[in-house]
């Protein structure tokens, strides 16, 4: 089994193989980082192996590299690299859910808005104004006639 530096060196290339595999295939935490040195043979101890400041700091660097691609805030980051990954996934998931229906409604108002506008102009000037329109709102032109 091995100890200090070169055991420092053998955790920081699993880590790096981990990121490489990516977060589905292989999300990164000091369970399932133990769990894959243990497999290997490389460590026989528990996880308190991993527990020194240096490995901790170094296994936590290698989470936030995994996760920075899910664009997490600062607090869902903090939650997820303190194992609260299904928390922090949850509430990151819910926040988007909610941005993205307050941008649905946003888009359909301002979209009945621009309506109302293309028919005043219709009706009050002799402008042809079709070709102008993007495609969505030609499709809803159809049902204004």
């Amino acid at each position: 089994m091995l100890r200090g530096n070169k055991l420092d060196e053998l955790i920081e290339q699993e880590l790096q193989l981990m990121l490489l595999e990516g977060f589905e295939k292989s999300p990164i935490s000091h369970k399932l980082l133990h769990d894959r040195l243990k497999q290997k043979n490389f460590i026989s101890g528990g996880l308190s192996t991993l527990s020194t400041f240096k490995r901790k700091t170094l296994i936590n660097w290698y989470i936030s590299e995994q996760i920075a691609p899910l664009k997490l805030k600062n607090k869902e980051k903090q939650l997820y690299i303190n194992k609260k990954t299904r928390e922090a996934l949850t509430k990151s998931n819910k926040n988007l859910r909610k941005q993205v229906e307050f941008s649905e409604a946003q888009l359909h108002q301002n979209t009945e808005i621009l309506i109302r506008i293309i028919k005043e102009v219709k009706n009050e000037t002799n402008l042809q104004i079709d070709h102008f329109l993007a495609p969505h709102l030609l499709r809803k032109k159809i049902f204004w006639e």
